[in-house]
Formats: C-alpha cells, sequence, structure tokens
C-alpha cells in the first residue's frame, strides 16, 4: 500500500537566503585603556641606566637616534639640578679652551706689556692675575646656570609671544629642555668647518622640540628660538655703526 500524504504533515522550515551578521556588543566604556608610561630622559633613569657613564651613554644614543623623543622625557620629571650638571659635563672643553686662552692671550700679553714699559707695579699686577683667572673659573658654572635659566626662561617668553603656550608644561620645563639641547649644541661648535652649521641646525631642532613638548605649530616654536637671535642681530648693527667712526678716529 502507498502512503498517502495528509494536511497533517510537518512543513518544511523556510530558509533565509540573506541573513543579517550577528552584531557583536560594544565594549564596556569603563574599560581602562593602558598605555605605556614614558621614562625620564637617560641622565635622570637611575632605574635603566645605573651608572654615570651609562647615563651620559644613554643621552648621545637618544639624540642621535631620536631628538624629537627628548622633548618628550623631558616633562617626566622635575628640577634644574639635573640639566645643570649635565650641561656643565659637556661644557669641560669650553670651559679649558677659556682657561687656555686666558692664559696665552691675556697674561701673556700683559706681561709682555710690563715687562717693556718698565713699571714698578708689574709684580702687584703679576699676582693679582692668577686671582682672577682662578675667580674667573671657579664663576664658570655659575655663567652657565644663568645662561641656562636665561635663555630657557626666553624661549618659553617668545613662545607665549607667538601664541604657542599650552597649559600643563611650565616655565621650568623649557628651562630644563634648553639646557640639556644647549649642552650639545655647546659641544658640536668646536667641530671645525661644521660647528657654526651645527649650532644653526640645534635651534631648528630646538624650535620643533619646543613645539612638540607644549603641543603647539611647529613654526611657532622656530619662531620662538630664532627670535633672540634676530633681536640681538638688530641690536649689534646700530652699535656696529656707531662704532665705525670711532675705530676710524682710532687708528689715525
Amino acid at each position: 500500500m502507498s502512503e498517502i500524504t495528509g494536511p497533517h504533515d510537518a512543513i518544511p522550515p523556510v530558509i533565509q537566503l540573506n541573513e543579517p551578521p550577528a552584531v557583536l556588543p560594544p565594549p564596556p566604556f569603563d574599560e581602562p585603556v593602558f598605555t605605556p608610561a614614558l621614562r625620564p630622559v637617560p641622565f635622570e633613569d637611575f632605574e635603566a641606566y645605573p651608572t654615570f657613564w651609562s647615563r651620559v651613554g644613554g643621552m648621545f644614543r637618544l639624540v642621535f637616534s631620536n631628538p624629537m623623543e627628548l622633548f618628550d622625557r623631558v616633562p617626566v620629571t622635575e628640577g634644574l639640578g639635573a640639566p645643570w650638571r649635565f650641561l656643565l659635563l659637556l661644557s669641560i672643553p669650553a670651559f679649558l679652551l677659556a682657561a687656555l686662552a686666558f692664559l696665552l692671550l691675556g697674561v701673556g700679553a700683559m706681561f709682555a706689556a710690563l715687562e717693556q714699559s718698565g713699571r714698578g707695579d708689574g709684580k702687584a699686577v703679576a699676582a693679582i692675575l692668577p686671582v682672577i683667572f682662578i675667580v674667573t673659573l671657579l664663576l664658570l658654572p655659575l655663567f652657565s646656570f644663568l645662561g641656562m635659566v636665561i635663555g630657557g626662561a626666553l624661549n618659553h617668553f617668545f613662545l607665549w609671544m607667538w601664541g604657542g603656550l599650552r597649559p600643563g608644561v611650565g616655565a621650568s620645563q623649557s628651562i630644563r629642555a634648553y639646557g640639556y639641547v644647549h649642552a650639545f649644541l655647546q659641544l658640536g661648535g668646536f667641530i671645525p668647518l661644521i660647528g657654526m652649521l651645527i649650532q644653526i641646525a640645534g635651534l631648528i631642532v630646538m624650535g620643533m622640540g619646543l613645539a612638540r613638548m607644549h603641543k603647539t605649530d611647529t613654526w611657532r616654536g622656530i619662531c620662538a628660538v630664532l627670535t633672540p637671535l634676530f633681536l640681538a642681530c638688530c641690536c649689534l648693527i646700530p652699535l656696529l655703526i656707531m662704532a665705525l667712526p670711532a675705530l676710524a678716529a682710532a687708528r689715525h
């Protein structure tokens, strides 16, 4: 006998050809996002660089590999002591050169003039000169610190003049960055033939890094760094023009 299908048989399921893709629920908003924390500059990172010379070498590696990262890591710590010590360390060639120039040019020329003139106070002047030399050497670190503070403060001030300051980074961080960068520029200035080019290029890098640290436009940082140099040139040119007649009269 053949089976007869009736109305009570099961209806086959309906297959949907275009099913929408499953939508995953969004992640919760309170889930924290972890970002790697920046470390201090190598000269202040005692954990990663336990010895003094390893910290100095880390500074050179950082500057030659990624100089802009230096400006990102400067605001991690505070204080002016570390950049001042680093500036003093790289200023040793400048101190030695100044001492040598003082000995060869200043003392030698004065002793020669005293011997030729036959003055009786030659012994007193000869006794005072070493004292002046020692006091000058002792004051060089102070002058270095004042130069770092004044230079960094001027950069911060002119960045404010150009409308580039942003909340969160104060003048002390601009001074810290100036101290570290100026240390390398001072050392690079002793390279023959290209020392002046290194100084100019270093100012541009300083402006770019200052803008990056303050999170502003690059051109504002460069203008802030070059403004003191421009003002100094504008002040020196009139002084030279006024000094030319006096020099000509002195020659005659």
